[in-house]
């Protein structure tokens, strides 16, 4: 377990919002966790409230001073709006408040497949080759199968079920057109990598560091080409894939794998400017190439969640974990404090040498 030693105690806001289309049994799973992250916190010496929210960010932090509070930031989305992490994460910057997490800016990268890629290619960490189509018409040729076929701005594996990898042209425009109406949303073409799927969960700023890995286990799937997380094996407890991926704690890799998968990681973490906390998902093909598939700036931080599994295994109970993300926000928070201060400081000098002068 690891010891937090000298760690400010801060007024923490925790900003939760919920969707008007949860079934009651997700409204009291939402109500546990919070409760769970609540009941840690304090048990730390912090002070918490909730803010709960449906849409509108202003109304929920109204009344709470930015100077007093860390916003907690526990929004995956917003119901309906694609990027709405991003949003509400600009309503915070507009008020004034520091929070846990990413920036709108990389936020905003991450659901933008497309534009992602492209990033990744230009700083020259190993992707899949792929390109983003808006219409199935817009493709006149295509060699490299299979290829996976993603809708371009969602996230939680939506549209991915093995029916999105295809192998051959006239396949391949159909799952376009699929995803384009079925989506309303442009499509994310893709080299499909066979392999290995290991996700790697990385927190910290300035010096951010790797936690352990974590990967999925396809044994129970003979098919190569089905050996890819869908949206069933993620949120549909009565399906075949749901209880067919179980999660490897302990991942086996060579040391120079290690530290190649850190490499590209760690680079990736820099790259789309993250902070605090992201995970990164890579494949692994035969001949032991990761490539980084995609990059998650707000992950599931659940108490039972992969995040909180990573952090569990390099030593930290769920408490410990949430307060040392806090932390990052509050010394954040602290930075810039000192710099405005800095900065006041120099101005009054400046003016007191001009009296001094006049």
């Amino acid at each position: 377990m690891q010891a937090l030693k000298n760690h400010h105690r801060a007024n923490v806001l925790l900003l939760y919002n919920y969707y008007k289309s949860w079934t009651p049994g997700e409204v009291e799973d939402g109500k546990k966790h919070t409760a769970l992250m609540v009941n840690n916190l304090e048990s730390l010496g912090y002070t918490v409230r909730v803010a709960e929210f449906w849409k509108d960010v202003h109304s929920a932090v109204h009344g709470y001073n930015p100077a007093e509070w860390i916003v907690f930031n526990w929004c995956e989305g917003i119901e309906g709006e694609v990027g709405g992490d991003a949003r509400i994460c600009r309503d915070l910057d507009q008020l004034g408040f520091t929070y846990t997490g990413n920036a709108p800016t990389t936020l905003r990268l991450s659901v933008e497949k497309g534009r992602a890629k492209k990033v990744l290619q230009r700083w020259n960490i190993p992707t899949p080759e792929g390109r983003e189509f808006k219409s199935a018409a817009g493709l006149t040729s295509w060699d490299k199968f299979p290829v996976i076929v993603k809708p371009v701005s969602q996230h939680c594996s939506m549209g991915v079920t093995r029916e999105a990898v295809v192998h051959d042209i006239d396949a391949l425009r159909k799952r376009i057109a699929y995803i384009i109406e079925t989506f309303h949303e442009a499509a994310l073409v893709e080299q499909f990598i066979a392999g290995r799927e290991i996700n790697v969960g990385v927190w910290g700023n300035g010096r951010p560091r790797m936690l352990p890995l974590r990967e999925i286990d396809f044994s129970m799937i003979p098919d190569p080409m089905h050996q890819l997380v869908t949206w069933d094996s993620k949120w549909s407890p009565d399906s075949t894939e749901w209880h067919s991926m179980p999660v490897i704690t302990e991942v086996k890799t060579s040391t120079a794998m290690r530290a190649r998968i850190e490499n590209i990681v760690l680079n990736t973490y820099r790259v789309f400017e993250c902070r605090d906390y992201a995970r990164v998902d890579l494949r692994i093909d035969a001949e032991d190439q990761p490539y980084v598939v995609d990059v998650n700036p707000n992950p599931d931080i659940t108490y039972d969640g992969g995040f909180m599994g990573a952090c569990k295994a390099a030593g930290y109970d769920y408490g410990e974990a949430i307060s040392t993300i806090v932390q990052m926000a509050v010394a954040r928070r602290n930075r810039r404090q000192a710099l405005f201060n800095t900065l006041q400081q120099r101005r009054q000098m400046t003016t007191m040498l001009a009296a001094q002068q006049a």
